[in-house]
């Protein structure tokens, strides 16, 4: 069952996201393209996911901890260095947000009450909308 205006798809998020990102640019005057995207990302994260994403679409919150557990495991899943676990990291929220939406992800990392982690997953998303990232 759909809901009225309600996102449906990760694609549907994304391209929402790139939309508002593409009128930001209009009004901005001579703000740099990463503070707009920068912008953009932090009004859409502020958004209740239940106000924005279809229930279908939405992780519940058992969900996104179980999937917060898992990505918090990557860090200790192999001998790598901190910082390329912590990429590894960043990367598999990337695909997430990709494949699940944005607001999934941000919920996971809600989850893992990690602020440097949270940080760089917004620089990554900026990247992302850049056209830096190709997950």
């Amino acid at each position: 069952m759909e809901e009225s205006g309600k996102i449906e798809s990760a694609g549907q998020e994304i391209e929402a996201l790139k939309k508002r990102i593409a009128e930001l640019e209009l009004s901005s005057g001579n703000k740099e393209r990463p503070e707009i995207i920068r912008e953009a990302i932090k009004e859409h994260i502020e958004k209740p996911p239940e106000s924005v994403l279809a229930e279908s679409q939405r992780f519940a919150p058992s969900e996104a901890k179980e999937r917060a557990e898992r990505i918090a495991a990557l860090k200790f899943s192999s001998p790598e260095t901190e910082a390329e676990a912590h990429q590894r990291q960043i990367l598999e929220l990337l695909q997430i947000a990709q494949d699940k939406g944005i607001l999934n992800a941000i919920s996971i990392i809600r989850h893992l009450d990690n602020p440097h982690l949270e940080d760089d997953f917004h620089d990554a998303l900026i990247k992302y909308f850049q056209g830096a990232y190709n997950v």
